[in-house]
């Protein structure tokens, strides 16, 4: 969990054999998945507000990472089609969350091969890493910088937006969330093994060479400002850009963190915290969370309702595959 310029590391169809071999041997309920109802992990991932809004934040905190950057954009249809990019996502990342062990297993594999297929070469130096030197989305140190801006981001929206979580909550969060690294190859000794540890990386990456400014990382960052509803895009683009130092702000060209800006973000977080009160249920939790719950109760397919969300939002009945 070093912030320096870490030594390339690939996963291999090894490690993730090995992983694989780890979660079988778990105490966990294969019906659930990795985690299930009672996990701290569907706790944080089923609040739509939370999700969707953390998913924002936690994109732009990996644009600032060279390799992250220039995958996506040399890599993925975000620019010409960020639906069907989309839907790549999400559907794995939610059959990852939500799905019966052995579709977690299943997924995971197709998603090794997704990423294997995923390298290239830098076109200019950034930070550590010199012009044309070599990346892949198969790279462990990589891959860690994502999955911990992913879960920590959601933690800390949840206890701004949902309810303040204890310590003892998001260190299980932390340590449950080792089960879905597994999914990508990245080992247990790697992962943080408390919430301490979590905000120690981050803070040690915010000042870390691995870190560094790509044009691709701001072609992407300017593009997802522009996706946003036009009539709040400004103010809410400032609260997206909330959890991100000053040196991340500045390698992706984003507003500064001055105090006009954390009165805007503290106004969005009342808002944001009074709709999470009064949304409806079907309207408060993730489609993928309630197509998980109803196959838990014995559905084979989704509701009418969750099917038709799950069109409305990626164009297909059901997220969980």
């Amino acid at each position: 969990m070093d912030g320096k310029a870490s030594e390339t590391s690939f996963v291999t169809s090894e490690d993730l054999k090995r992983g694989f071999e780890r979660l079988r041997g778990a105490a966990i309920d294969p019906r659930e998945g990795l985690f299930g109802p009672r996990s701290m992990v569907w706790e944080v991932n089923k609040h739509s507000l939370v999700y969707f809004l953390g998913a924002v934040q936690s994109v732009l905190m990996q644009l600032g990472h060279p390799w992250v950057a220039t995958a996506v954009f040399e890599h993925s249809k975000i620019l010409k089609d960020p639906r069907a990019r989309a839907r790549l996502t999400y559907t794995f990342l939610w059959s990852l969350l939500y799905g019966d062990l052995e579709t977690v297993l299943r997924m995971s594999q197709a998603l090794f091969q997704v990423h294997g297929r995923v390298k290239g070469t830098l076109p200019e130096g950034a930070g550590a890493h010199p012009m044309g030197s070599t990346y892949g989305a198969n790279e462990r140190n990589a891959l860690l910088y994502v999955h911990v801006t992913a879960f920590a981001c959601r933690a800390k929206l949840y206890d701004a937006i949902v309810r303040p979580l204890e310590t003892s909550e998001k260190d299980r969060l932390v340590d449950e969330m080792k089960r879905y690294a597994l999914c990508f190859g990245i080992p247990e000794a790697m992962h943080p093994r408390t919430w301490d540890e979590v905000e120690r990386y981050l803070l040690r990456m915010e000042g870390s060479p691995v870190l560094g400014r790509t044009e691709p990382g701001v072609v992407i960052a300017r593009f997802l400002r522009s996706q946003l509803p036009r009539p709040v895009r400004g103010p809410l683009f400032v609260f997206l850009c909330s959890p991100l130092s000053e040196r991340q702000r500045r390698l992706l060209d984003l507003p500064a963190n001055d105090a006009a800006n954390r009165r805007t973000t503290a106004r969005l977080t009342r808002l944001f915290r009074l709709l999470e009160r009064v949304l409806p249920a079907r309207l408060a939790t993730v489609p993928a969370y309630q197509e998980a719950m109803e196959r838990l109760a014995g559905r084979r397919e989704p509701s009418a309702w969750v099917a038709a969300m799950n069109r409305m939002l990626l164009g297909r009945p059901r997220l969980v595959l």
